[in-house]
């Protein structure tokens, strides 16, 4: 049958088994007027498809299902991009503490990473007994050097003293004591290094060796 808009006058011939006997929305190709069509004769509806007599050509007018589908899909795929892209972001620092080579590409997009003790290395770390009258006191000594090829801040060394727990609980160790220690200077130039020694502390009975982290 042949159908008119009624806002522009604009004719089509629509296939008569497209339009169920209650009838169904139609859209205007041309000013996407939309109107509710009768049928000529009852059929079954699947798709909406338009014969353009001014043009001879065939036009398929999505639905408005459709429509929403593709729509609903286009915010999800953009929503899982940027909640990708916000995690490269906001969590640079613990991917560079998992994948010390991926600083060098957050460099490249002018993203700093701010991980404690990023291209920094402990060493020569160790443990001095000292007496003080009645009480045996230790200090723990060594050198921090700056491994990268740019300027490091000295955030505070954690010090930590570790010993073993009893035999008949597996041996295992675990920390005994740990402390903050601030260093005398803030910045450390690309390959220079600073000594350290802590304040004095009392020793405990069961250590076996010292640790360190930023």
């Amino acid at each position: 049958m042949i159908v008119t808009c009624a806002e522009c006058s604009k004719r089509y011939m629509l296939d008569d088994v497209l339009v169920p006997k209650d009838g169904r929305q139609v859209r205007c190709v041309s000013c996407q007027h939309i109107w509710w069509q009768m049928p000529a004769m009852s059929s079954v509806a699947n798709t909406s498809a338009f014969l353009d007599l001014s043009q001879g050509e065939e036009t398929i007018e999505p639905s408005f299902s459709q429509n929403r589908f593709r729509s609903v899909g286009l915010v999800l795929c953009l929503a899982l991009f940027f909640s990708f892209v916000s995690c490269l972001v906001f969590g640079r620092n613990m991917i560079v503490g998992f994948w010390p080579a991926s600083e060098r590409a957050y460099a490249l997009f002018g993203l700093p990473i701010s991980l404690p003790g990023a291209g920094l290395m402990v060493s020569n770390m160790t443990s001095i007994s000292l007496q003080e009258g009645a009480s045996e006191m230790v200090v723990v000594a060594g050198d921090v050097t700056n491994t990268s090829d740019r300027v490091r801040e000295l955030s505070p060394l954690k010090i930590k003293i570790i010993g073993n727990l009893s035999p008949d609980k597996g041996g295992e160790r675990y920390v005994l004591d740990s402390w903050g220690h601030q260093f005398s200077e803030t910045l450390l130039l690309p390959g220079e290094h600073i000594h350290f020694e802590t304040a004095p502390r009392p020793k405990i009975e069961g250590m076996q060796y010292v640790d360190s982290e930023f």
